[in-house]
């Protein structure tokens, strides 16, 4: 729901002010599915604000359960945008949303399916938020609920910034979802303009990098991006983050067989780690096996997992090299819902 179109239209029905409070409660903490369910205000505001205002801008099309546990939700905008969302189930009784923040993208990295699709448009903030909301209500009918949110799902949210500031603000809100800064993370390409900007805002959100290449030609090569923020204008502006912040910076590093994930290129990311002090204190690099995408034809991308030889030579570099590092665990890989995988699959109209 649209909050500044809610609390527009209870102040042009009259309303008391404390209605507006009411209302977001019943949404983002009781999770209430419509107006109608909302059973502390009078039934004929509630008939009026139905008859006036959507409750959800998001319309669930489709939902997929991978044999991990994890689950898939396909969205429709009210303009007719496919977006998807991701829940990731953690064997420790954690629960993550992955979501997204536009219809598309605009970096069209080569190794992602979202790219493929091109780019629509960003995401509101209730858009953003809302894929939250459908799967807490699913969880709370297990006994369940949200415990981490990470904008690492369509689009690039330093490119809907504002949005996406706002978006995270109403999760925290004590009267909206009230999940704790800690649990949010963000991830980007480098919009160097949108880390700077991050970096200065007064909260502890995480930071996520994608970096998948140590040197500029073949991260150019892979993320076009970086032709405008390549990695002397991207690295010190991560180093100043993590100076200014104290927050540790997560590296996210994809492994493609036979392109990234040589012993020479993990020396390298050691290397380019160890020229940024506050990186290198404070930071950890994610490793990421790749999962199959298909271009927008429906054919296969031309990229590959690593070998099981190539990753552990890679992980022991990094470890020699004294460089922290992890190793993510894949989720949803069998419904398309894992790491680059999204895009917004449709075989029909709602």
């Amino acid at each position: 729901m649209d909050l500044d179109k809610l609390q527009t239209t209870l102040e042009e029905l009259g309303q008391p002010a404390y209605r507006f409070k009411q209302i977001k409660l019943a949404m983002y903490q009781d999770l209430k599915e419509g107006f109608d369910s909302i059973e502390n205000i009078p039934l004929t505001l509630r008939q009026d604000l139905d008859r006036l205002l959507s409750f959800n801008e998001l319309i669930l099309k489709t939902e997929q359960k991978s044999l991990d546990g994890s689950g898939k939700n396909l969205f429709f905008t009210h303009d007719d945008l496919a977006i998807e969302s991701v829940l990731i189930k953690h064997g420790d009784g954690s629960r993550t949303v992955c979501v997204s923040t536009e219809a598309g993208c605009q970096i069209d990295c080569s190794f992602c399916a979202t790219g493929h699709l091109g780019f629509k448009r960003v995401l509101s903030p209730s858009e953003i938020a809302e894929q939250v909301l459908s799967f807490s209500r699913e969880l709370k009918a297990k006994g369940e609920k949200v415990t981490n949110v990470v904008f690492m799902g369509m689009g690039e949210p330093f490119l809907n910034y504002d949005n996406i500031k706002k978006a995270i603000l109403l999760l925290n809100d004590k009267d909206g979802f009230n999940l704790g800064q800690r649990r949010i993370s963000v991830s980007t390409s480098g919009i160097v303009p949108g880390i700077e900007r991050f970096g200065a805002e007064d909260w502890q959100i995480n930071l996520a990098i994608s970096l998948h290449a140590p040197d500029n030609a073949l991260r150019s090569r892979l993320m076009p991006i970086n032709k405008t923020y390549p990695l002397e204008k991207l690295m010190p502006a991560l180093d100043a983050y993590v100076a200014k912040n104290n927050r540790r910076l997560m590296i996210e590093y994809l492994l493609l067989g036979g392109i990234n994930d040589s012993p020479r290129q993990a020396d390298a990311l050691a290397d380019l780690i160890h020229a940024y002090g506050e990186i290198l204190r404070l930071s950890v690099v994610n490793l990421i096996i790749y999962n199959p995408t298909k271009d927008s034809d429906g054919h296969w991308d031309r990229f590959r997992s690593p070998s099981l030889a190539a990753l552990r030579a890679f992980e022991e570099i990094l470890t020699k090299r004294e460089i922290a590092w992890t190793r993510r665990a894949s989720f949803g890989s069998d419904i398309s819902g894992a790491c680059g995988q999204l895009a917004g699959e449709v075989n029909s109209t709602h």
